[in-house]
């Protein structure tokens, strides 16, 4: 279950007139992918040498496809998609040097259905001790 509290500063909007307080979650800890690999060996009643193995090589092939610029489903989890922003050029020769109108490169995660039910039955727990005072 997910906790909510206040964000510590409040958003004025633009006609300055009216405030919003936004609701956020806590910064909770990270889990540590060894931790992850640990539970998932448990549950699949393999050691975690052997785990740990096979999910490096699952990361390490999707990191290549990333680089190479194809986008990654993973079924019942998301579609990894890079994505390239940049600003339009103003002659053909910008065209002809695209690192001067490229701004970044990102990575852009489109969950699917089961993680999405996830999120969305998770509900959530307002905890008024963590509001800003």
């Amino acid at each position: 279950m997910l906790i909510v509290r206040k964000a510590k500063k409040k958003i004025v909007r633009p006609d300055g007139l009216h405030e919003a307080w936004v609701y956020q979650s806590p910064a909770l800890p990270l889990i540590a992918f060894k931790d992850v690999v640990k539970e998932c060996a448990e549950s699949c009643g393999e050691h975690p040498s052997k785990t740990t193995g096979v999910v490096a090589a699952l990361m390490d092939r999707i990191a290549h496809y990333l680089k190479i610029g194809r986008s990654v489903r993973i079924d019942g989890i998301g579609t990894l998609k890079p994505v390239i922003s940049s600003e339009s050029a103003a002659t053909a020769e910008e065209l002809d040097t695209p690192e001067i109108s490229i701004k970044g490169v990102k990575l852009r995660f489109y969950p699917h259905q089961p993680l999405q039910q996830a999120i969305a039955e998770n509900g959530y727990e307002y905890q008024p001790e963590l509001d800003d005072k």
